[in-house]
């Protein structure tokens, strides 16, 4: 008994906490300028390194690897999913950052907390989940101001986004099948965040009014839709975790259009068809995934925009990264 009650000595004897609401809706107290930070979401490690405080995250998950630099943390598992929970335990860190939903199971959280290991969770799948972390870093790390700025860095960008296309009429909209996570036969309806990404940025989601989040759905069915514009995400699992080459890209687009049938869609017709890494739907690459949408959807209307530009100068501001060797999306430019 001696031993639990040592064991059940709660890591975070801070002088202060503080409530965060996190992505999933939930008040947690955490406490206020901790040391210690385990990090099971790629998207809050990069944006605790961009505020400078990397020092204080003490163990990574593998996929938390922007910048490459996190990858000298200690591992403490592949991802959220499958984290080590008895080193974490062991480590005792003041708070762990996880994936929202299933991506971390409740009854992992559950054992943390016992131990009185505060959970935050954030996945950050789009700017709307970003802006609010980074405002919920700053206060935790004590960086409110510079955390305030890099918010209105992606706010700027985000709000002439959506000032273009916010009251643009249904008929101005490429329609625009969206292939997730890795599969052509996977998408997303009215509810699901790739639906989101495509109507702010200006277009009609094909599969918006399907009843399931992630519908299965029929290629014939893709074929008789005719999308103007195809989107497919690739994921880390086909490329064994690394950043794919255009190479890799080029191909997956030349798959894509060489689909039974797919020949008749007007999207491989006028060659707007776009691959993107998985990755850009996570820390400040969002943005620059939200620019590439907008562009794609709509190159005349966003002629003064350059997302890679775009892009490179977030990496470097905040990453200290070159972009000039990342290729995250194929073609970059829109076809015209």
């Amino acid at each position: 008994m001696i031993i639990i009650a040592v064991m059940l000595v709660p890591a975070l004897a801070a002088d202060e906490m503080i409530a965060i609401t996190d992505e999933e809706g939930r008040n947690v107290t955490v406490p206020f300028n901790p040391s210690s930070i385990i990090c099971l979401s790629p998207g809050a490690a990069e944006v605790i390194y961009a505020l400078g405080e990397s020092d204080r995250i003490i163990a990574v998950t593998d996929d938390c690897d922007m910048p490459p630099a996190l990858l000298e943390k200690e591992s403490i598992g592949k991802s959220s999913r499958n984290a080590d929970l008895e080193r974490i335990i062991e480590l005792n860190p003041d708070l762990v950052i996880a994936k929202t939903g299933g991506l971390f199971p409740e009854e992992d959280e559950q054992k943390l907390t016992d131990y009185g290991i505060p959970v935050l969770r954030y996945r950050l799948l789009h700017i709307n989940a970003l802006i609010p972390m980074i405002e919920d870093l700053g206060r935790i790390l004590g960086e409110e101001e510079d955390a305030r700025d890099m918010a209105n860095d992606i706010s700027g960008y985000y709000d002439s986004v959506l000032d273009r296309t916010g009251t643009m009429p249904d008929e101005d909209r490429p329609s625009v099948y969206f292939m997730s996570m890795g599969h052509f036969d996977w998408t997303g309806n009215r509810d699901s965040t790739g639906h989101v990404r495509i109507a702010e940025a200006g277009g009609k989601n094909i599969a918006a009014d399907l009843q399931t989040k992630v519908p299965h759905v029929d290629m014939e069915w893709v074929i008789e839709e005719d999308p103007e514009v195809i989107v497919y995400s690739m994921t880390s699992e086909q490329y064994d975790g690394t950043t794919p080459t255009i190479e890799e890209m080029e191909a997956k687009r030349m798959e894509i259009i060489s689909l039974p049938g797919f020949e008749s869609i007007d999207a491989v017709k006028t060659g707007r068809v776009y691959i993107t890494d998985i990755k850009m739907a996570s820390g400040l690459s969002e943005m620059a995934a939200m620019l590439y949408y907008a562009k794609w959807l709509h190159p005349d209307l966003f002629q003064d925009i350059d997302p890679r530009a775009v892009h490179g100068e977030l990496l470097q501001k905040y990453l200290n990264m070159d972009i000039e060797d990342i290729y995250q999306v194929y073609p970059d430019a829109p076809v015209k």
